[in-house]
């Protein structure tokens, strides 16, 4: 019997466009040498609505994710079209929970004007990464080039790439081997 090659498995939460993000699980693919591919989406759990906010919280969104990651997954990541939060900041792009495997991102604030499409997925792209990155135990980087660095505006988003640097690239490679 041999052995089923790791799947970076992707969910979307809530209502999403998947149109604008056919080329998600090519791009994770590239990145992370694994199999990415859709599964069975995930309803928005009304527990992650903060009212005062209008804000969903993203730990709860990873606690959901968490729990219905499936054993043959390496990884999974949520993809949402909402404004997430945790408590100390205005808002994240995203979360990641290196422990449980499970990331969630969102769009919301990553849209670009109509006719800038590419654009638009090159971030999706970029955050995805970035968040799948955490799980995988990689810290920020202080290459504004590298995927992993740190971002907390758009134009941070689009500065760094989609790839990680050297550094990165070698951390990622021994977290797997493990």
């Amino acid at each position: 019997m041999t052995a089923q090659p790791p799947i970076i498995a992707l969910a979307h939460m809530g209502s999403v466009d998947l149109t604008a993000l056919d080329h998600l699980s090519d791009e994770v693919q590239d990145a992370f040498d694994r199999e990415a591919r859709w599964v069975t989406p995930l309803t928005l759990p009304p527990s992650a609505w903060n009212s005062s906010r209008h804000q969903f919280h993203s730990t709860t969104l990873l606690d959901v994710l968490a729990q219905v990651r499936e054993p043959g997954w390496e990884r999974l990541l949520g993809v949402v079209d909402v404004d997430l939060y945790v408590p100390e900041l205005n808002f994240v792009f995203g979360e990641a929970d290196r422990h449980r495997g499970v990331a969630v991102f969102s769009l919301a604030r990553l849209h670009t004007p109509p006719g800038h499409e590419a654009h638009f997925r090159r971030r999706a792209a970029t955050e995805a990464i970035h968040e799948l990155g955490h799980t995988y135990g990689l810290p920020h980087c202080r290459n504004p080039g590298c995927v992993m660095w740190f971002s907390n505006t758009l134009a941070e988003t689009d500065q760094k790439g989609t790839r990680l640097c050297e550094m990165h690239a070698a951390a990622l490679a021994r977290a797997r081997a493990r």
